[in-house]
């Protein structure tokens, strides 16, 4: 019996979503518009981070759509602060509009997603309507409102590898507490994603490369969960391969658009797991405070926490690390020095230290990591604050 029969036997649920096509193989505008026509909506926002307001990419989006563009927003900062998903949610009202576009990397879209849902609430204006909301744990499309003709559709233009694009949640930071929240619910999702590699020129190579290993961390700690699914191993593997595949392409020749859309591809396969109800575990969840509390970008966090909590990990989950290996040809039973080698190969950085995180910061990060749902779900249990800063440190 396999590893996944195994584990899928006790029963489980997969999650689908309101997101209806993925495109790829034509211009962005081109796509873009076709969308809007398709929908019949007439008024847009569109939503970017400030590096792009001069861009030539929204530029020519505005321009392609035309009459249907109401408005551009040009504030959309890191780790989506709640202030700022607020001020969408107001914009878009005041525009009266009847879409979002965002173009833009995972905070980008997350913001997006997370104006939706604070459009979808009474007072729109009012920050608890993110903080009050309950997290991934408990918003089951069995159990949620699934009255999508309330919302506010969203259509992504992803310029990373996060694959925010593809999920229906989204992190959102309470910049007083420097500390984030996982807002969810189905009906959040991107109703459309349009794939533009040429897109991904906009952004320097070794950002592009570190929000890859962030796909690679998706597809590593479902792949390394105890209780897996066969839907989530296939897409997981199949991705990870790609990934351990295209990243080196796209590094040794950044021009090489074949490779980053391999790229984008093996993003949404990366993240597709999920809705297979497998969880990720301690390296997305002390990847989440190192993004609200030190300000680090994720590709960069799983980039020094993703060997470490593999290693962490090791004597509780053996069997799964050394299925992966197999299954990539390889032999042996402890995946991190594949994942240490992989990162140092991109050039990219491998401990914390190296990513502006002061050891002086770890145990507070310790302690904000134990109220991420992702440690609830580490295949060795994180039972105290004294666990999760044994990982940090191993990652300094």
């Amino acid at each position: 019996m396999t590893h996944s029969a195994m584990t899928a036997s006790a029963g489980g649920l997969y999650r689908n979503t309101m997101l209806e096509r993925v495109v790829h193989g034509q211009p962005f505008e081109q796509a873009a518009v076709a969308d809007a026509v398709a929908r019949g909506v007439k008024r847009i926002l569109v939503i970017a981070s400030p590096r792009a307001k001069d861009s030539s990419t929204l530029a020519s989006l505005k321009a392609a759509l035309g009459e249907r563009h109401a408005g551009t927003f040009c504030g959309a900062l890191p780790h989506a602060p709640a202030p700022c998903v607020i001020e969408v949610a107001a914009l878009a009202r005041h525009l009266q509009a009847d879409h979002l576009i965002a173009v833009g990397g995972g905070s980008v879209i997350d913001t997006a997603k997370a104006a939706a849902y604070a459009l979808s609430a009474s007072d729109a204006n009012d920050p608890t309507v993110l903080f009050d909301a309950p997290d991934t744990g408990s918003a089951d499309p069995a159990s949620r409102d699934w009255n999508a003709s309330a919302w506010l559709g969203v259509t992504a233009i992803p310029q990373t590898l996060s694959a925010a694009e593809y999920t229906w949640f989204a992190g959102v930071s309470d910049t007083d507490r420097k500390i984030k929240k996982i807002v969810a619910h189905p009906a959040m999702a991107p109703r459309t994603v349009i794939l533009d590699p040429k897109l991904t020129l906009e952004f320097a190579v070794p950002t592009f490369l570190a929000s890859g290993i962030k796909a690679v961390d998706h597809a590593v700690e479902r792949l390394t969960a105890l209780h897996s699914h066969p839907m989530s191993d296939a897409l997981s593997i199949h991705a990870l391969g790609m990934l351990l595949a295209a990243l080196p392409a796209v590094h040794f020749a950044p021009d090489d658009l074949a490779a980053r859309l391999q790229c984008q591809l093996a993003s949404w396969l990366s993240i597709a797991g999920g809705s297979a109800g497998v969880r990720t575990g301690a390296s997305h969840a002390l990847g989440h405070v190192l993004g609200a509390h030190a300000g680090v970008d994720h590709g960069l966090t799983s980039c020094a926490l993703l060997p470490s909590v593999l290693h962490w990990n090791l004597a509780h989950n053996r069997p799964q690390q050394a299925r992966v290996l197999s299954q990539l040809g390889m032999v042996g039973d402890e995946l991190a020095p594949l994942i240490s080698e992989c990162i140092s190969r991109l050039g990219l950085p491998t401990r914390l230290r190296d990513i502006g995180v002061s050891d002086g910061q770890l145990a507070e990060i310790a302690e904000k990591s134990l109220h991420d749902p992702g440690m609830r779900h580490n295949p060795r249990p994180v039972r105290s604050a004294a666990d999760a800063l044994e990982i940090l440190e191993m990652a300094w």
